[in-house]
């Protein structure tokens, strides 16, 4: 396998391909994230991170056009610090962190502004950094919230940022930074595929263990647990988002996750849940039995979107847009829909939904699950990493049928990414007769308290 470490040269690649994106007189500036007021390991924003590599809080990126330069302006660490926590990148250890990132000076945070007061110019990211277990739509999510809150409306760091650029450079004309950015990590690297390939096999990894430890009488939360082992035990951070082990009528929340419900027998689970590894995410999502037998309902439901599923794999080839391959995908499965003998009218009107339904390819993969980025109403191209998504909802009877799995498009195709993880009925009945984590390893499940 592939050595995962990306390096000063790679770092300093990224960088040259902003530089040579700006005007030759402005000047770039990328926050990172804020000191964390908690006791969690800190993660650094994803922009912040894609451009250098460098994991210390309240920091800031400064790609300079005018000469061709890049900066770090990091805080200092005491050596009391450094004794009570470890050491971080910092001013003290600038030549270390110039080795390892390859920017061409590391500063104190204090003097960033004079680098700043003479820029006609300045780019920087009109959008919320997003770092652990966080994307652009959870962002917009909070940010809703708080300002409909009429005793909250506060902003967050980086909001507060472009408003202090403003204020304190009034003569310069602040520029969104988002579309370079986009724009180049919306097409991965042979390192970030790499990486993600990485994340895939663990995702994988961890449905099958919680295929294998299902029984009835079992919590929720207790195969999300065997995830976070499969992840952490493999090298990961911990999750990329909140895991999603969502039995019986639970699945029809597609985002559930409370993980507080008891397996019951003869009920599907859809799992959902991807790690967080090396800062690059997965998604996955598989549905199986807790009694390790679909039943004929099931197996009609979830088979055809296994075939659904299927069906995109083989069609989505670079050069083709996201609506060609959907339709050419609807016109395969019209046929396969047309053929079955559906059990309950319901599941064939639900059939017919999911032919319609226009995201199954639904969003990108990358620094985080729901990555920045777009492909949509453009012709693939390869190295876009997608979460592929079909789904199917039952409205009368409130069943929600999703199979998913991140692939990258290739020079003739995609790879599939998260492959390890069996698609075929058969296959996974026949994993959960094998003996999982949870059987072998027993532990007292308590009930979760109630909810207010």
């Amino acid at each position: 396998m592939r050595d995962p470490h990306l390096g000063a040269a790679g770092y300093r690649e990224r960088r040259r391909r902003v530089l040579e994106r700006l005007e030759t007189d402005a000047v770039a500036v990328v926050a990172g994230g804020p000191q964390d007021n908690g006791l969690r390991l800190f993660r650094q924003t994803n922009d912040f991170y894609y451009l250098s590599g460098v994991e210390s809080p309240q920091s800031y990126l400064l790609l300079d056009r005018r000469n061709n330069t890049t900066a770090l302006f990091l805080p200092h660490q005491t050596e009391r610090e450094r004794d009570e926590a470890g050491p971080i990148p910092s001013v003290e250890s600038a030549g270390e962190v110039i080795a390892a990132s390859g920017v061409d000076e590391v500063l104190g945070v204090e003097k960033l502004a004079t680098r700043l007061e003479s820029a006609p110019r300045i780019y920087t990211p009109f959008r919320e950094g997003a770092g652990s277990m966080t994307s652009w739509d959870t962002h917009a999510a909070g940010r809703r919230a708080r300002y409909s809150d009429p005793w909250d409306g506060t902003t967050d760091r980086f909001a507060h940022f472009i408003e202090l650029l403003r204020r304190r450079f009034p003569g310069a004309e602040i520029c969104d930074l988002v579309p370079v950015l986009d724009n180049l990590r919306g097409v991965k690297d042979a390192h970030e595929i790499e990486l993600l390939r990485r994340s895939g096999r663990l995702s994988a990894l961890g449905i099958v263990e919680a295929m294998k430890s299902t029984r009835p009488g079992l919590y929720e939360y207790q195969l999300a647990a065997v995830l976070d082992y499969v992840y952490m035990n493999h090298g990961a951070r911990g999750r990329a988002y909140n895991a999603i082990m969502a039995c019986g009528a639970n699945a029809w929340h597609g985002h559930y996750g409370a993980n507080s419900s008891v397996l019951q027998d003869g009920e599907l689970i859809l799992g959902d849940c991807a790690p967080d590894y090396r800062y690059y995410a997965s998604d996955i999502g598989r549905m199986w039995p807790v009694n390790g037998i679909y039943t004929n309902e099931q197996r009609q439901l979830y088979g055809f979107m296994v075939e659904f599923h299927k069906a995109y794999l083989e069609e989505i080839k670079p050069g083709l847009t996201d609506e060609q391959i959907r339709n050419t995908v609807a016109e395969r499965m019209k046929k396969v829909a047309a053929a079955t003998q559906w059990i309950r009218p319901s599941f064939e009107k639900a059939a017919r939904w999911a032919l319609d339904f226009p995201h199954h390819m639904s969003h990108p993969v990358g620094l985080a699950c729901h990555d920045d980025g777009h492909y949509r109403g453009k012709p693939l191209v390869p190295g876009v990493v997608i979460a592929l998504d079909p789904q199917m909802r039952v409205e009368e009877e409130r069943m929600y049928i999703r199979v998913e799995d991140t692939v990258v498009v290739t020079e003739h195709g995609v790879e599939n990414l998260t492959s390890d993880a069996p698609l075929e009925l058969d296959d996974v009945e026949a994993l959960m007769r094998e003996e999982g984590m949870v059987q072998r390893y027993p532990a007292h499940a308590f009930p979760l308290l109630p909810l207010c």
